[in-house]
This record gives structure tokens, C-alpha cells and sequence, in this order.
């Protein structure tokens, strides 16, 4: 009898004391992340024409905030094709999704020690290309301070009566299709776009060089559908 209850107290203290042995040995799972978050986003030279915002009959050209002065990065949690905050965004909702990398690294199995560092490429990444930004439009705010003062003849025959609405809109077209040919053709545009570029195919490539062979097949098939303009 008392050797019944004895072994009714060893057994579950066996029990316990296997089942931390087993929790000791374990390898700690890879910690959530968000691949949905513009941290993983990367720019091209479209997003940099599609981030200069077109005159219209209620708003002056103007470079978008959420672009240029990079408030994309805090605009929202989860960037993807379906975020309503991509509304009334044009460079947004012009944007390439496969550009967002996040939706490729989920599907790469990535170890918590290449998520980490990923995330400080694109961080690097993000802090190298802000000032390429600034500059760009540094380099075309005079000829988009131009294109305004033109937009403002426009407004005012529109006002007085001199042309109707469907000719001012017509107007407008043509001078936000002549600006941005004429942002594009600007020698200092021409030079910080060939920066970009060559700022994406580093990442691209230090991205490549953390993977394990396996991986970069699917990453050279996940990334050969992005159509870059470069």
C-alpha cells in the first residue's frame, strides 16, 4: 500500500521533470513579423514622377508628403493592395505591389536571425534613399513653382468666364503631361533617378546574399515580375 502511494507521487513529479527537459531543448520558434509594413516597401523612378501630385481645377501641383519626406513610413501598419489609406494617394495608388518585399519574405521561411537582418538592409536602405528624395525635389521645385503660376492663368479664365471648365481641365492636362516630361528631362532628375536605381540593385543584392540557396530560387522567381524602369 504505501508503496502504491509512493509511486503515485513519483510518477507526476516524473512527469514535470520530463516535460521541462523537453522545454529546455526546445528551439525558440522565429518571432512574429509584420511583412505587411512599409518597412519592407522599396521606391523606383515611377513612384518618384507618380509622387509629384497633378494640378487639377481644386489643388495645385505638389510633391506628396507621404513620399517625399518619407510619411509613408508612419502612415500606416500594413501596407498592401487592399489599405484604404492608399485612397487618394496617387503614387500609392498607382504603386507596384510587388514592390512591397514584405509579400515575398513571408513566403521565403526566413530564420529570426535573417529577419533581423533584413530589416536593418532596409533600413539602411529607407535612410540612404530619403536624401536622394529631398534633393529630387529640391532640383524641380522651381519648375513645379512654374507650372502652379500657369495653373493660376488657367483658374483665373476659368473665373472670368474665358474658357469653360471641360477647357480648363483639358489645360491642365496638358500642362501636368509637359511638367512632369520636363521634371523627367532635367539633367539633376536624370542623375538622382540613376542613384535610385543603383540603390535598389545593391539591396536587391545584399538581400540575395542572405539566403540560403533554396530561398533564392524562389526569390528570382518572386522578383523577376517586378518591372523596374531602370
Amino acid at each position: 500500500m504505501k508503496r502504491i502511494k509512493l509511486l503515485g507521487l513519483l510518477i507526476p513529479l516524473l512527469v514535470i521533470v520530463i516535460w521541462r527537459c523537453s522545454q529546455s531543448n526546445e528551439v525558440e520558434p522565429v518571432k512574429s513579423t509584420n511583412f505587411d509594413s512599409p518597412q519592407f516597401i522599396i521606391i523606383d523612378n515611377n513612384d518618384v514622377l507618380n509622387g509629384i501630385e497633378d494640378a487639377t481645377l481644386s489643388s495645385e501641383m505638389k510633391f506628396s508628403n507621404s513620399l517625399f519626406n518619407f510619411g509613408i513610413l508612419s502612415l500606416t501598419n500594413n501596407l498592401n493592395a487592399n489599405d484604404p489609406v492608399i485612397r487618394g494617394i496617387p503614387w500609392l495608388a498607382n504603386f507596384d505591389f510587388t514592390k512591397q518585399f514584405g509579400l515575398i519574405f513571408r513566403r521565403l521561411d526566413l530564420t529570426e536571425a535573417q529577419v533581423t537582418d533584413i530589416r536593418a538592409l532596409m533600413k539602411t536602405y529607407h535612410e540612404s534613399l530619403k536624401p536622394l528624395l529631398k534633393e529630387f525635389q529640391d532640383a524641380n521645385k522651381e519648375i513645379v513653382k512654374a507650372a502652379n503660376e500657369k495653373r493660376k492663368v488657367i483658374m483665373d479664365d476659368l473665373k472670368n468666364g474665358v474658357i469653360t471648365r471641360q477647357q480648363a481641365n483639358e489645360k491642365l492636362r496638358i500642362l501636368n503631361n509637359e511638367t512632369k516630361q520636363q521634371i523627367k528631362n532635367n539633367p539633376a532628375s536624370i542623375r538622382i533617378t540613376n542613384q535610385i536605381c543603383q540603390l535598389n540593385k545593391k539591396l536587391m543584392d545584399d538581400i540575395k546574399a542572405l539566403l540560403t540557396s533554396e530561398q533564392v530560387v524562389k526569390w528570382d522567381q518572386m522578383t523577376k515580375r517586378i518591372q523596374f524602369p531602370c
